[in-house]
């Protein structure tokens, strides 16, 4: 994959249900969404979010991206997992030079993707159908406005995978050696996943809670190993266990030091039904003032 692709990835999801298609109605739609959300932690490096529906998962994810400013970032590392097997037992990425949304253009980071491929070996997709990454860049763009991505699919979630790509990416990301062009890019790690799956409301929101203490304490092996355990017993924990594992990974490697819950809320909070319902959260990863 040595020359940049001229394809252009489009909004596959921006069909009015998953999200609006409309630019102006959407972003009026994500200004709601980021109204009276906490403000991001200083020495931001990471950030979790839900990939749902705007319906039932906007409002969480909003309060994921809410406290970012335009310009924050160079580049955003966006990890997903792979719902429709595209990725098959590989890290996968749309051979596309630019993402399109209602919002405009987001071109992505080729040369930094060029490097994690000869890093970690990517599969390069000619066309995909996953929702996991599109839906969160419109947010992105609100907040961000200008910056450049990486998109990551995981169809292999395996732990080994996962320390593979965490270490594939701290290494793409090491300043370029003393007398060498180039300088540090600023990055910001985002896993998309949802989390449990299909519960009654009391249920997920217990389950939840455990998973979530792992993700707080930054424990990604405890993280892998609870949601794998939680698939054994037929318990569908967190779609993104995987994508959740590699920026912890990532990010602790780079100084992270720190987890805070911005929000968490299940589907019975925007749609009545409690008896099956899915799981959110809205995380951020940091590192201490101290360590910055």
């Amino acid at each position: 994959m040595s020359n940049i692709p001229s394809a252009v990835r489009p909004p596959r999801f921006a069909d009015d249900r998953w999200y609006s298609s409309d630019g102006n109605q959407l972003r009026e739609e994500i200004q709601t969404y980021f109204t009276g959300a906490p403000a991001s932690p200083a020495g931001l490096m990471g950030l979790i979010a839900p990939h749902a529906g705007y319906f039932f998962s906007g409002h969480v994810a909003g309060a994921a991206f809410a406290g970012l400013t335009p310009g924050a970032f160079d580049t955003v590392i966006l990890i997903g997992p792979d719902h429709r097997g595209a990725a098959l037992g590989s890290i996968a990425t749309p051979n596309a030079a630019v993402w399109r949304t209602p919002l405009g253009d987001i071109p992505v980071d080729w040369d930094m993707l060029q490097v994690l491929h000869a890093e970690i070996g990517l599969t390069f997709l000619p066309s995909d159908e996953e929702h996991s990454l599109e839906v969160e860049l419109p947010f992105l763009q609100m907040a961000l406005e200008r910056f450049q991505l990486i998109p990551l699919m995981m169809g292999d979630q395996s732990p080994a995978i996962c320390r593979r790509l965490g270490e594939a990416l701290v290494k793409t990301l090491a300043p370029p050696p003393e007398g060498e062009a180039g300088g540090e890019r600023r990055v910001l790690f985002v896993a998309s996943s949802d989390l449990s799956h299909y519960f009654d409301d009391d249920t997920a929101r217990r389950l939840d809670q455990t998973t979530l203490q792992f993700i707080l304490k930054l424990d990604a092996a405890g993280l892998l190993e609870h949601v794998t355990q939680g698939r054994r017993q037929g318990q569908p924990l967190a779609c993104g266990a995987g994508p959740i594992a590699v920026v912890i990974q990532a990010a602790a490697a780079l100084g992270a030091t720190e987890a805070t819950l911005l929000k968490y809320a299940t589907s019975a909070d925007a749609h009545p039904h409690r008896d099956r319902v899915v799981g959110y959260a809205a995380v951020a990863i940091s590192k201490s003032a101290a360590k910055e």
